[in-house]
């Protein structure tokens, strides 16, 4: 059975060009170095609409990049699939000096995703993280002998400023950021900046 597709459409009616912002909250790991990132970000003329689609398909990814911090952008090196019951453990290693991540299984917990660091990570060497529909959603430090546990409870969130696709959110400082709930059995949902910077939402592709 294929994946359900959702869709969010941006609107901007502000009266200047944007850059549209969709990030990801409700993602709870057991370290407090977690980095959340820009999963998806466009530029839009004002008057113009633009669609985001995705489907809910979880992965794993990493990245040797051994610090990240808001504005810093994050690109995966790996991308694998993952599953919160069938594939939702993977082990992560360094094999002469190559990083990589082995055959995900299902020794994890149901409804988490699991990232086993085993002793042969170097210390502040990797990131490694979940994402949703192939990009990247949320990444921690890799650490040896490190099982990084990510609680998966989606939140959809928007905002506008100056982004691009795996850059560091810091979603303490936000502003103009407003969550998109997804109704039972609705799929698709608008979005629209006024000239005010204040956000309407609808259901539907309006």
């Amino acid at each position: 059975m294929a994946a359900q597709n959702y869709t969010l459409r941006f609107k901007n009616r502000s009266g200047s060009q944007h850059d549209f912002l969709c990030y990801q909250q409700g993602i709870n790991v057991n370290t407090p170095y977690v980095y959340t990132l820009a999963w998806f970000a466009k530029p839009v003329a004002n008057g113009v609409d633009v669609d985001f689609m995705w489907t809910i398909d979880y992965s794993f990814v990493w990245s040797e990049q051994g610090t990240l911090k808001p504005g810093i952008t994050f690109k995966a090196q790996q991308v694998i699939p993952a599953d919160l019951t069938t594939a939702n453990l993977v082990t992560f290693t360094d094999i002469e000096d190559a990083f990589q991540f082995g055959t995900p299984n299902s020794s994890g917990s149901a409804g988490s995703l699991t990232i086993d660091c085993d002793s042969t990570i170097p210390k502040s060497a990797a990131m490694v993280g979940m994402g949703m529909s192939g990009q990247g959603t949320h990444v921690v430090p890799a650490e040896p002998n490190f099982a990084a546990v990510f609680s998966v409870h989606p939140e959809y969130w928007i905002s506008f400023g100056s982004f691009v696709p795996g850059q560091v959110v810091d979603t303490q400082t936000m502003v103009n950021s407003e969550q998109v709930d997804f109704p039972v059995n609705v799929y698709g949902m608008t979005a629209t900046l006024d000239s005010g910077n204040n956000w309407t939402l609808a259901q539907g592709l309006v």
